[in-house]
């Protein structure tokens, strides 16, 4: 699975004009956080989940999962992400070093627990 192209963007969303992008590798996935624009100028973000899959055949298929989440919305969302990081960081204790990132996580250039870093 190493030749996963990360910078492969050719399905990427054809609504609105890209006018950022940060990809976050975290171990088999990537995470894409775009910021767009509407045609009326509005500021929106879509979140891309992007993961190889391997088919019983041997070929390989990228899946995708995507949110557009519109500035109206930026706060709650960023409130209630934060929230539930909380929570599983105050239940599941054991689970995460001192330093926040998650115990068994092999940070070799991110990992799924690199979200919980800093929150």
């Amino acid at each position: 699975m190493s030749n996963f192209d990360y910078n492969d963007r050719s399905e990427m969303d054809s609504m609105g004009d890209e006018l950022y992008s940060v990809p976050v590798k975290a171990g088999k996935r990537i995470y894409y956080f775009d910021v767009k624009a509407t045609r009326g100028g509005d500021y929106y973000l879509t979140i891309t989940e992007s993961r190889k899959k391997q088919m019983r055949d041997g070929s390989f298929t990228i899946d995708k999962h995507k949110i557009h989440l519109y500035k109206e919305d930026f706060q709650k969302f960023g409130e209630g992400f934060k929230e539930a990081v909380d929570y599983v960081k105050r239940e599941r204790p054991e689970l995460f070093n001192p330093d926040g990132s998650a115990i068994g996580s092999n940070n070799n250039g991110g990992s799924d627990d690199d979200f919980f870093k800093g929150l």
